[in-house]
């Protein structure tokens, strides 16, 4: 059996930005955590049988390439915590050109999202 993976896919543009240390600490921290096994912060951070990705999506903007951004994969909670901690949250609001997109990417990496 392969390992369990989990994508998290999340709407980049600056209004996420004010919140996204609270959503990060408070959830996604202990979410991830839980799914890896490592429910604690002084545990190992390698997760042999997990995989993590991320999928950020955003608005076509004159600031932003393009529509979605993917991560590859990592078995390190460490480095995806880096990834999720450095996300430049800018650009306008909703498009949902961009939303679907994001959501379409994050389905074919793989079918175990969380959706932010």
């Amino acid at each position: 059996m392969g390992p369990k993976q989990l994508i998290v896919a999340i709407e980049g543009t600056a209004a996420i930005g004010p919140f996204w240390q609270i959503i990060l600490s408070e959830y996604l921290d202990k979410i991830i955590r839980c799914f890896c096994g490592n429910e604690q912060a002084s545990q190992n951070t390698s997760t042999p049988n997990v995989e993590l990705a991320l999928v950020m999506f955003n608005t076509h903007g004159s600031y932003s390439a393009c529509l979605v951004q993917r991560s590859g994969w990592t078995r390190d909670m460490d480095i995806f915590f880096q990834w999720l901690s450095a996300i430049p949250f800018a650009g306008g609001g909703f498009n949902d050109a961009a939303i679907a997109e994001g959501l379409a990417e994050a389905l074919m990496v793989r079918l175990m999202p969380i959706f932010i």
